[in-house]
Protein backbone atom coordinates (compact mmCIF):
# COMPACT_ATOMS: atom_id res chain seq x y z
CA UNK A 1 0.00 0.00 0.00
CA UNK A 2 1.33 3.42 -0.92
CA UNK A 3 2.40 5.86 1.77
CA UNK A 4 1.33 8.71 -0.48
CA UNK A 5 -2.42 8.12 -0.31
CA UNK A 6 -2.95 11.57 1.22
CA UNK A 7 -1.56 13.39 -1.81
CA UNK A 8 -4.52 14.45 -3.92
CA UNK A 9 -3.94 17.57 -6.02
CA UNK A 10 -1.98 17.80 -9.25
CA UNK A 11 0.36 20.29 -7.57
CA UNK A 12 0.98 17.74 -4.80
CA UNK A 13 1.65 15.01 -7.35
CA UNK A 14 4.19 17.23 -9.13
CA UNK A 15 5.89 18.05 -5.83
CA UNK A 16 6.49 14.39 -5.03
CA UNK A 17 7.29 13.16 -8.55
CA UNK A 18 11.05 13.45 -8.00
CA UNK A 19 10.93 10.95 -5.12
CA UNK A 20 10.73 7.94 -7.45
CA UNK A 21 9.30 4.71 -6.04
CA UNK A 22 8.26 4.85 -2.38
CA UNK A 23 9.46 2.13 -0.01
CA UNK A 24 8.79 1.43 3.66
CA UNK A 25 10.85 -0.92 5.77
CA UNK A 26 8.99 -3.50 7.81
CA UNK A 27 9.77 -1.55 10.98
CA UNK A 28 8.12 1.59 9.59
CA UNK A 29 5.16 -0.46 8.36
CA UNK A 30 4.74 -1.78 11.90
CA UNK A 31 4.52 1.79 13.22
CA UNK A 32 1.45 2.46 11.08
CA UNK A 33 -0.63 0.58 13.66
CA UNK A 34 -0.09 3.61 15.93
CA UNK A 35 -0.45 6.26 13.21
CA UNK A 36 -1.69 6.22 9.61
CA UNK A 37 -0.64 6.07 5.98
CA UNK A 38 -1.97 9.61 5.63
CA UNK A 39 0.35 10.89 8.36
CA UNK A 40 3.29 9.10 6.77
CA UNK A 41 2.28 10.44 3.37
CA UNK A 42 2.41 13.93 4.84
CA UNK A 43 6.01 13.32 5.91
CA UNK A 44 6.94 12.19 2.39
CA UNK A 45 5.31 15.36 1.09
CA UNK A 46 7.26 17.49 3.59
CA UNK A 47 10.45 15.76 2.44
CA UNK A 48 9.58 16.47 -1.20
CA UNK A 49 9.00 20.19 -0.67
CA UNK A 50 12.19 20.74 1.35
CA UNK A 51 10.87 20.62 4.92
CA UNK A 52 13.45 18.09 6.11
CA UNK A 53 12.24 17.95 9.68
CA UNK A 54 14.63 17.30 12.52
CA UNK A 55 17.96 17.19 10.68
CA UNK A 56 20.74 19.59 11.73
CA UNK A 57 21.42 22.77 9.77
CA UNK A 58 24.57 21.34 8.13
CA UNK A 59 22.55 18.40 6.81
CA UNK A 60 19.96 20.82 5.41
CA UNK A 61 22.76 22.59 3.55
CA UNK A 62 23.97 19.20 2.30
CA UNK A 63 20.44 18.49 1.02
CA UNK A 64 20.40 21.77 -0.89
CA UNK A 65 23.70 20.84 -2.53
CA UNK A 66 22.40 17.33 -3.20
CA UNK A 67 19.40 18.74 -5.06
CA UNK A 68 21.74 20.78 -7.27
CA UNK A 69 24.25 17.97 -7.82
CA UNK A 70 22.10 14.82 -7.86
CA UNK A 71 23.08 13.64 -4.40
CA UNK A 72 21.19 11.74 -1.72
CA UNK A 73 18.54 13.75 0.19
CA UNK A 74 17.68 12.89 3.79
CA UNK A 75 14.98 13.96 6.25
CA UNK A 76 14.23 13.00 9.84
CA UNK A 77 10.83 13.09 11.53
CA UNK A 78 8.91 11.68 14.45
CA UNK A 79 6.30 9.18 13.29
CA UNK A 80 4.09 7.41 15.82
CA UNK A 81 6.48 8.73 18.49
CA UNK A 82 9.52 7.13 16.84
CA UNK A 83 12.31 8.84 14.91
CA UNK A 84 12.35 7.82 11.24
CA UNK A 85 14.50 8.84 8.32
CA UNK A 86 13.30 9.41 4.78
CA UNK A 87 16.05 9.09 2.20
CA UNK A 88 15.86 9.74 -1.54
CA UNK A 89 18.64 8.03 -3.44
CA UNK A 90 20.95 10.11 -5.61
CA UNK A 91 19.54 8.59 -8.81
CA UNK A 92 16.00 9.62 -7.69
CA UNK A 93 14.67 6.13 -8.41
CA UNK A 94 13.64 5.39 -4.81
CA UNK A 95 12.74 7.07 -1.55
CA UNK A 96 12.68 4.95 1.59
CA UNK A 97 11.28 5.49 5.07
CA UNK A 98 13.31 3.61 7.67
CA UNK A 99 14.45 3.64 11.25
CA UNK A 100 17.94 5.06 11.85
CA UNK A 101 18.98 1.66 13.21
CA UNK A 102 18.16 0.12 9.80
CA UNK A 103 20.59 2.31 7.86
Amino acid sequence: MSAIKAVQTEKDKQAIAWLGEIYLTQAVQALIKNASYEELGGLFYSHAIGDWGLIPEDDKLSNIEALKNNGRVMSSYLFAGVKIWIITEANRERTTALLPSEY
